[in-house]
């Protein structure tokens, strides 16, 4: 990397859209500036929607989105920005786009098919008509329901389909068909118009229609509309008309056409975009570039990188256009052993998988296969999957798969045959491709050069054994998977070699779709007593979590040290960094926590329903209630505070809803199961009725509550000083309880943040620890830490990471090391698993009696050197022992940094 490069000492991520635009982020930019922040990270400031489950796609990437201010309010934004010295890291989402007609581009495409300008910049078999998944039933019947309407859309200056609220424009070629009987001047016009256009004369074709219709008098226009009503209501001449166009419409569940279009991993309304493609490249990326130069934009993250056709193309020409100084991450998550891609030309990944690392030290091992067994066998004995540590996606994988991504398997079907395996059968071909997929414990394989580096080798070639020794597997299969990794080595691909390439890029493409999708609808497979379907506690269990975490710290710090660290939300996710802390703290006191739910399960089994022979909620569904209550009560809601109950009440209602739809009651969202969904809410409302429930419940919880605060006293450090760039996400400066999804959190007012960051700034630490559940005392270590890194930026950036060792009573209780540039030091100690120590009092302070006879290691080259603790400001010189007793002794979690 250059030495020139943009390295932001710390970022601030806000989402905008969903009531927070420039403007609002503009209020921010003071606060942010006081909070200690350099870099505002934010989601696609370009003109975009939001497709299915909250995803974001581009319906114009050369424009500023205008709902967020268009180009006044991001000039407001970016002048703030100036004045404040902070720069702006943008997100770029150049996977898909939307498949609508608010996307000009796709437009051009649904209306000239394969001719159209931008028919190459997306990822469509132009064997046939698209295939467009958007009617609720047959088409005959929509047509007799009066679904459809023909018209001219003067806004698009086009003739054609209205369906649902969604437009389709005609091919010009059909205009004379589509006005055949309408006998006037504009008709007339229209078609004499159509049959002079070309897809390279769009533009004038368009203003032409446009100038015909407004010239034409209204007694001609009404005698159009309404010849144009008649044949919306005449099933064959529509049904005629429409087979003359560039796309075709089918119904959107169980459709016989398949779609033949790549399409994103949470909607068919979205479409791949061929980004590989140079032009298409430039087209896309034309206006993100531009404004490197005139902006304070100095940063890119990259959204959805495995699914691009090749990621380290992409990053590699992305690097070229945008400069060497630039500074670039992607969203790639890391799974199970999976190492950072070296090859890619960017400084690291968004962090998420420090998540998983962080929470993998917060969580008693031991407790939590306890609370695996009771979840498994007590709640659910005759469960049809085993007992084991979550992290296995491959059930949810193979149902999405078929589910969801049918087309895209037939099409890898069908590359397959043309390669000549050693078997034809399609069926064989299928279940060979299907199973490799299923099993698949990564996103995706990387080609590099031709061929596959040595770990997607071993690792295709450990799944392909597996599969091979299942009970009843048969040799023809065994022979095709050898067959599929020989062509995905770019072996046996002489004969045909585009196919071949074609087979391996889409094979990636979707196994990484697949794996997003099996994730993010991972309600519906979750087997976990304590959030245990999100990523983050996906780690395998290890025997020593401490020094797991410091040897992937050592490797971080060697591969990508100034990629970003997130403890917030992703895609991935589902409940925030401080109630993920909450949770993790019942593995802590598992008997606690199951004999707490089992007895509340009794106590309101008068609140359960009985619907169709099935009992709402189910058992699991029950605990997540509970779960998530844990997760999102705030401490300081008093039982006779109605306004509070209703607004947690809402939330939890809101966050359960969601969960069933995509649980196995329902097939992630394919119908609502309003009986079932009703009797579970019926059940919340019984909770909240019951304050007797309530005060024994915030009782209960109050420990598991401690617990979850010191954890996340010590997770903020944490990123705040390892290796790499700490990302805050909006609001998760103070407590972040929510349980909502990246994509749909609201606004954040500002304002009130930035007063309680002055009161955190004038309050005593010991006030601010009394007062805990205000959030105050968070926002003051990452004022103090951010500080810190502001002063010595290097340390931090290009700084050792060297671990350091806990001796005495509570070493195991205790994560410590110490950062080291050029005669700079800062050690850093933070506790983990304090639950029992925690639990008679009433604030997250450590009490210091535990801590007796336990002390820190202290290397030579520290040994005698002044330091200032960052929290307390008091000072020390390191002896050869640190006594933890003397630095723990004011605040819960220590950062020395030497004078």
């Amino acid at each position: 990397m250059s030495e020139s490069m943009y390295i932001p000492n710390s970022a601030y991520r806000i989402q905008l859209r969903n009531g927070t635009t420039f403007k609002q982020a503009a209020s921010a930019i003071s606060y942010l500036k006081e909070l200690g922040i350099d870099a505002v990270s934010v989601s696609s400031p370009f003109q975009s929607l939001q497709i299915g489950d909250g995803i974001l796609t581009a319906t114009d990437p050369t424009e500023l989105d205008f709902e967020l201010g268009s180009e006044s309010g991001f000039a407001h934004l970016n002048s703030e920005l100036a004045s404040a010295g902070m720069h702006l890291i943008v997100d770029l989402n150049p996977n898909q786009m939307s498949a609508s007609y608010e996307n000009a581009w796709w437009f051009d495409v649904l209306e000239w098919g394969p001719s159209a300008r931008h028919a190459n910049h997306f990822d469509v078999d132009w064997t046939r008509a698209i295939t467009l998944p958007v009617l609720e039933r047959p088409i005959n019947e929509e047509i007799q329901a009066d679904k459809f309407q023909l018209t001219f859309d003067r806004e698009k200056t086009s003739l054609g389909v209205s369906y649902a609220g969604r437009f389709f424009p005609l091919a010009p070629s059909s205009y004379r068909e589509a006005l055949k009987g309408i006998n006037n001047k504009i008709a007339v016009t229209l078609i004499e118009t159509a049959s002079r256009a070309t897809s390279t004369t769009t533009a004038d074709f368009h203003t032409d229609l446009l100038k015909a219709f407004d010239h034409a008098n209204i007694t001609d226009r009404l005698e159009m509309a309404s010849g144009l009503n008649d044949i919306a209501k005449d099933a064959g001449r529509m049904i005629g008309l429409m087979s003359l166009q560039n796309w075709t419409l089918v119904q959107s569940k169980g459709a016989s056409e398949p779609i033949n279009y790549r399409h994103s991993a949470d909607s068919k309304l979205t479409v791949g975009l061929r980004v590989e493609d140079p032009a298409v490249f430039m087209d896309f990326h034309k206006m993100p570039l531009s404004l490197l130069e005139k902006t304070q934009i100095k940063g890119f993250r990259v959204n959805e990188i495995d699914e691009l056709a090749d990621p380290a193309e992409y990053t590699r020409r992305l690097r070229s256009h945008a400069g060497e100084d630039i500074f670039v991450v992607t969203d790639k998550i890391l799974l199970g052993e999976e190492t950072y891609n070296d090859d890619w030309h960017v400084n690291g990944t968004a962090g998420y998988e420090f998540i998983s690392t962080v929470a993998d030290l917060f969580v008693d091992h031991a407790g939590l296969s306890r609370l695996q067994r009771m979840y498994e066998y007590e709640l659910e004995p005759r469960s049809e999957f085993p007992s084991e540590f979550p992290g296995d996606y491959r059930h949810a994988k193979a149902s999405i798969l078929h589910a969801t991504f049918t087309d895209e398997l037939e099409r890898l079907v069908q590359l397959l045959a043309e390669l000549g395996p050693p078997y034809a059968e399609e069926l064989l071909l299928r279940r060979a491709i299907a199973e490799l997929i299923a099993e698949l414990p990564v996103y995706r394989t990387y080609s590099k050069d031709g061929a596959l580096p040595p770990f997607d080798v071993d690792m295709l070639q450990s799944i392909a054994a597996q599969i091979s020794r299942r009970e009843g597997q048969t040799a023809d299969v065994v022979e095709i998977l050898a067959f599929i990794l020989r062509i995905m080595n770019s072996e046996d691909t002489s004969s045909s070699p585009d196919v071949a390439s074609s087979f391996i890029i889409r094979f990636q493409q979707l196994t990484a779709a697949v794996m997003a999708q099996a994730i993010q609808k991972s309600y519906r497979y979750a087997r976990g007593p304590i959030a245990l379907d999100e990523l983050m506690l996906s780690a395998s269990p290890t025997s020593d979590p401490i020094g797991a975490f410091h040897r992937k710290m050592v490797d971080r710090a060697a591969a990508m040290p100034s990629g970003m660290l997130a403890t917030s939300f992703s895609y991935t996710t589902k409940f925030g960094e401080d109630a993920r802390m909450r949770l993790l703290a019942f593995s802590e006191a598992s008997g606690v926590w199951a004999r707490a739910v089992d007895a509340w399960r009794q106590c309101h089994a008068a609140n359960l329903a009985t619907i169709e022979a099935v009992v709402a909620p189910d058992p699991k569904t029950e605990w997540l209630i509970y779960q998530t209550l844990a997760a999102i009560w705030p401490v300081s809601l008093r039982i006779d505070d109605d306004a509070g109950l209703a607004s947690v009440r809402e939330e939890l209602v809101g966050f359960m809803e969601r969960a069933i739809r995509e649980s196995e009651k329902q097939s992630f969202w394919t119908g609502v199961n309003k009986p079932y969904e009703q009797a579970v809410m019926n059940y919340v409302d019984g909770l909240f009725a019951d304050k007797e429930f309530l005060s024994e419940f915030v009782e209960t919880m109050r420990p598991f509550w401690l617990t979850g605060a010191l954890n996340s006293f010590s997770q903020t450090v944490l990123k705040l000083t390892a290796p790499g760039i700490p990302v805050i996400h909006n609001g998760a400066e103070t407590w972040d309880l929510s349980v909502s999804s990246a994509p749909t959190r609201g606004s954040f007012d500002f304002d009130a943040l930035k007063d309680q960051l002055a009161y955190a700034d004038q309050s005593p630490l010991n006030l601010l620890l009394e007062d805990w559940y205000s959030g105050g005392v968070k926002q003051r270590i990452l004022k103090s830490h951010l500080k810190m890194r502001q002063e010595m930026p290097r340390l931090f950036s290009e700084g050792k990471y060297i671990p350091l060792k806990a001796v005495g009573k509570q070493a195991n209780h205790i994560v410590a090391f110490y950062r080291e540039f050029e005669e700079q030091y800062a050690v850093i100690a933070v506790p983990r698993l304090c639950f029992d120590m925690l639990k008679p009092f009433t604030t997250p302070f450590l009490p210091l009696p535990e801590w007796e006879g336990t002390f820190l290691q202290v290397p030579d080259a520290l040994v005698g050197k002044q330091f200032r603790h960052v929290m307390t400001d008091k000072g020390f010189t390191l002896a050869s022992k640190v006594s933890l007793v003397e630095v723990l002794r004011e605040f819960p979690v220590m950062t020395l940094v030497s004078e």
